[in-house]
């Protein structure tokens, strides 16, 4: 009778199903979509009514943005469904079946894993082909033929942060114990990098790629694991969720100047392009850095001047993009659902909680960063690399390679003479497009006579007056602070943060208050990133005198407050934020001749972290003011 109960109890239509499972699954989407389509809008408009340049691909672009909104809700259901349970089980059993050096052991592995299934970290060998290996050689190899060693130190760096706060679940020690030292050891290190020719041009990629560890996998696992050492812990009464994300952030940057500094002697020092064919390209430091590549590099040198950029690179198809974005998916979900499983079933020698739904979890993960994945190929930082690369035609005039046009059997007959201001010689000719003539400057290198074809690359800009106008450039900041406000307030994570701080503080500290400090700070930072990108400032310029002034306010700031304000900076860098400032920034720096276009994030970083902490000191002083009045009012 009961197996009659049991089979009753499940048996249930298609129909049924999908009614049920089609409005929650509609809810879920709806969550990413509102979080994603402002700032797609934004750029979209941005680009097309202030830019005047219409969006290439738009078709593929739609397509990607698409597949990251649904490949984000399986991913983060399936970590819900997956993940979460499995990492506060283990939290919970860990401290009652296995000692303190186990515990040290499993949180630096979980720490690596977790780190390497982040959506954001694919995003950082995309941007390899982005940097050229004389500019910035160091940079160049740790984003290409050194990626993998990249992404291992950023997950060591990770696993040593979740170590350190797995410590402060068990003991209790506040984070300005690590904090401080950690941050003045960061900021020698940068200063150091400064004053090397290849390290300060890691400078930007290293403080980066602690905004890109602490994303929708690292944080919420390390604090499930971290809650269920917190329940068992008799040590805890000063400890707190707050922190985590600050530890997850710090000791990548340290991880990514060490492996640059280990590397730095045996790739060249920056150099030019033609120094670099004719001297260095065939020796053993060309060879290292270049690993397999170096006749495609002489061959794509050679015939950089005749051959049209669309057939200098024949892109893949769509089906090797899907199996690429699943076998990076399933290489970065895989290891670490194995590794949680195997520690709780073979080393603790408990039950999984709820098998079916952990199963469920884990494809559901595997599909949707598959889907995301490929939707980052063809979405994101296609969108956000355009911007970048058309943005500074708001003050300067640039060339609109992604517009380039090869006009077949060109005649030279049909060239035509003027004069200018001047007095002096310009050749032009006339090109019939549909029913207008555009006037096209001639240009005697563009001409190829043995095919008869004329290569001409449209110039756009300046749009708002002449070369360098301080128009244009107050326009690009307004655009950077907009971009960075608008996303932030669009992060669900901040809402979460919002909440969970009102209710720690018993209301001092508002939701809206919090969520609004961020946001300004972190607007202010993309401006500064941006700035940082235009003028070509060394980030060390910037971060240095930022940081100082930041540990000086915790000095005046409640321990709360503290961690409340470096956690806020990093729930600001979401797997949709991440890979489209990347893009962008790289996109002005390619444009403007700049070899580091990386720093925006963490500008984005920093700055929110002086806004929450200023304005935790105000509420503070807020509610002292507020105390004593109603002090002498019962007086």
């Amino acid at each position: 009778m009961a197996r009659n109960e049991k089979e009753e109890s499940i048996q249930i239509g298609f129909r049924e199903a999908l009614a049920l499972i089609l409005p929650y699954f509609r809810k879920k989407i709806w969550i990413q979509f509102r979080s994603v389509i402002w700032i797609v809008l934004y750029l979209t408009l941005f680009q097309l009514l202030v830019l005047r340049v219409p969006i290439k691909e738009a078709g593929l672009i739609t397509l990607g943005i698409v597949s990251v909104i649904i490949g984000l809700s399986f991913f983060l259901e399936g970590l819900f469904l997956g993940l979460m349970p499995l990492g506060e089980a283990l939290g919970l059993k860990l401290p009652q079946k296995l000692g303190i050096v186990s515990i040290m052991a499993f949180s630096i592995l979980l720490g690596m894993g977790a780190t390497l299934a982040e959506p954001a970290i694919a995003i950082l060998k995309a941007c390899g082909s982005k940097v050229t290996p004389w500019e910035a050689p160091l940079l160049y190899y740790l984003l290409n033929e050194g990626s993998d060693t990249l992404y291992i130190s950023i997950a060591t760096g990770v696993g040593i942060s979740v170590l350190l706060g797995m410590l402060r679940f068990l003991y209790g020690f506040s984070l300005s114990k690590v904090l401080i030292p950690s941050i003045l050891l960061l900021l020698g290190v940068s200063i150091f990098a400064y004053f090397d020719e290849n390290l300060k041009y890691i400078s930007g990629l290293a403080w980066d790629s602690g905004a890109v560890t602490t994303g929708p996998v690292t944080v919420p696992l390390v604090v499930a694991l971290g809650i269920g050492i917190s329940k068992v812990s008799e040590k805890n009464e000063q400890s707190s969720a707050y922190g985590v994300v600050t530890l997850a952030s710090l000791f990548p940057i340290l991880s990514v100047f060490l492996v640059g500094i280990y590397f730095s002697m045996q790739v060249p020092k920056p150099m030019l392009e033609g120094e670099f064919f004719q001297k260095e390209i065939h020796s053993t430091k060309g060879k290292f850095l270049l690993g397999g590549k170096t006749k495609d590099f002489e061959t794509n040198q050679k015939t950089s001047s005749t051959t049209p950029n669309s057939l200098k690179k024949i892109p893949k198809g769509i089906g090797n993009h899907i199996y690429d974005a699943f076998m990076i998916a399933l290489r970065a979900i895989l290891p670490l659902s194995i590794f949680l499983i195997v520690v709780l079933y073979l080393v603790l020698k408990e039950k999984i909680p709820y098998p079916e739904e952990v199963r469920l979890g884990i494809l559901f993960s595997v599909i949707g960063l598959t889907i995301f994945n490929f939707g980052i190929m063809f979405g994101l930082n296609q969108l956000g690399d355009q911007v970048g690369w058309k943005l500074p035609s708001t003050f300067r005039s640039i060339e609109l390679t992604d517009s380039t046009k090869y006009i077949q059997n060109f005649n030279p007959k049909a060239v035509f003479t003027a004069l200018n201001e001047e007095g002096k010689e310009e050749k032009f000719f006339y090109l019939k497009e549909r029913k207008s003539y555009t006037e096209i400057p001639y240009r005697e290198e563009n001409w190829d006579q043995s095919k008869k074809v004329y290569e001409f690359t449209p110039i756009h800009g300046p749009i708002f007056g002449k070369e360098d106008n301080l128009l244009g450039y107050g326009i690009v900041l307004v655009f950077a602070f907009v971009l960075g406000y608008s996303a932030t307030l669009a992060e669900p994570a901040l809402s979460a943060l919002g909440n969970a701080v009102e209710e720690t503080t018993v209301g001092t500290f508002r939701k809206s208050l919090l969520i609004q400090s961020v946001a300004i700070g972190v607007g202010f930072g993309t401006l500064i990133g941006i700035l940082k990108i235009i003028l070509e400032i060394p980030i060390v310029w910037i971060l240095v005198p930022v940081y100082l002034f930041l540990l000086l306010l915790n000095r005046l700031s409640k321990p709360e407050f503290i961690e409340i304000a470096w956690d806020s900076a990093g729930v600001t860098t979401g797997p949709i934020t991440v890979p489209l400032v990347i893009a962008m920034g790289l996109g002005i720096g390619n444009q403007l001749g700049t070899t580091d276009g990386f720093g925006i994030l963490a500008c984005a970083s920093a700055f929110p972290i002086l806004t929450v902490l200023v304005m935790g000191i105000l509420v503070e002083n807020s509610r002292k003011l507020s105390l004593d009045d109603s002090e002498q009012k019962q007086k």
